[in-house]
């Protein structure tokens, strides 16, 4: 993992889908559990990248004494609960595992942002990070039945081929219009989960009151796991390895707007309103959202040259493994 997050040349770029580290003799991704999950060299390079930080965590956590002796056991499960939800968000490749990724690395992380049961800020970020969080899902689960509903299918890929059948027989009919607030709630979630502007009010408090080791885990590690996510759903609903891909160019386009916007958005607010903070946390919690932004970014840009074409999807690459490059620095 660390080579591809490392490997690069004049001559080659960083190649996290065609890296090395996927199974010899396998060239292309591979459908595991009957499609529900996907297993390509992107999906280890940043699953390596998720256990490589939660094993200096707990290495650090041990240092600082984060979790008393009592409590260490259900510390460090919560955390390798919350992992594992990563794991398979990263992978997914299916919208049941889309959520179910999405909640199991959400649900551990209200019982961490509490963790510290004799302060009243501790309890207090937990249950406005539940409570939101739980708004959230809500709003990304109903979006997700709308777009299974209307597509006919769950499979990411399978999604996008009847997206684009949709959008050649009748293009601006009533579905499209469903599909389109679909995809507005499923990036509801998905924002909340990357603390973008305007779905961050949660972050500066929930930094505020819980440890650092936790504001770090959920920095970092959930940060990874999100955009990972908003890669995979992107470019899964996005793109075809058949001529039917040009049919797709609505939606890229619709996926481009609404992500840049929401990114340019919150680099700018992230930022601005890191100046007025006082609390180091609360400065720490902006200056993670700005991070935010930039890493959606590179998302909005690599969904659009998926369109271009002839050398558009070795572009989006590039723009990818960037992504990957700027997490392992992060």
């Amino acid at each position: 993992a660390l080579y591809c997050a490392l490997m690069f040349s004049v001559e080659k770029p960083f190649e996290l889908f065609s890296c090395t580290l996927v199974p010899e003799g396998v060239t292309m991704p591979l459908d595991v559990f009957s499609g529900m999950l996907v297993h390509d060299s992107f999906s280890i390079y940043v699953r390596a990248l998720l256990l490589l930080f939660v094993a200096m965590f707990a290495v650090f956590t041990q240092i600082t004494g984060t979790p008393v002796r009592d409590t260490a056991g259900e510390f460090y499960v919560l955390i390798l609960g919350a992992v594992l939800g990563m794991c398979l968000m990263v992978s997914a490749n299916h919208m049941l595992m889309v959520f179910l990724g999405f909640e199991m690395a959400s649900v551990p992380s209200y019982a961490l942002a509490g963790f510290l049961k004799h302060r009243r800020a501790s309890g207090e970020a937990a249950l406005k990070y539940a409570v939101f969080g739980a708004g959230a899902a809500g709003v990304m689960l109903y979006g997700i039945s709308l777009l299974v509903g209307t597509l006919g299918s769950a499979h990411l890929p399978t999604m996008a081929l009847q997206l684009a059948d949709l959008i050649q027989s009748n293009p601006g009919g009533d579905r499209t219009m469903v599909l389109l607030l679909g995809g507005l709630m499923v990036m509801v979630g998905m924002a909340f989960k990357l603390s973008a502007v305007p779905f961050h009010f949660w972050a500066p408090d929930v930094f505020e009151g819980a440890t650092a080791e936790v504001a770090a885990f959920l920095s970092i590690a959930s940060k990874a796991a999100a955009i990972a996510l908003l890669v995979r759903l992107t470019f899964g609903l996005g793109y075809l390895e058949t001529t039917l891909s040009a049919a797709l160019d609505p939606a890229r386009h619709y996926m481009v707007g609404l992500i840049g916007l929401l990114a340019v958005i919150t680099c700018t607010f992230g930022n601005l309103a890191a100046y007025g903070q006082t609390n180091m946390k609360r400065l720490l919690a902006y200056s993670t959202i700005a991070h935010a932004g930039y890493m959606m970014l590179a998302v909005a840009a690599a969904v659009e040259l998926l369109g271009q074409p002839v050398t558009g999807p070795i572009q989006a690459q590039w723009a990818v493994a960037a992504i990957g490059f700027y997490l392992a620095i992060y």
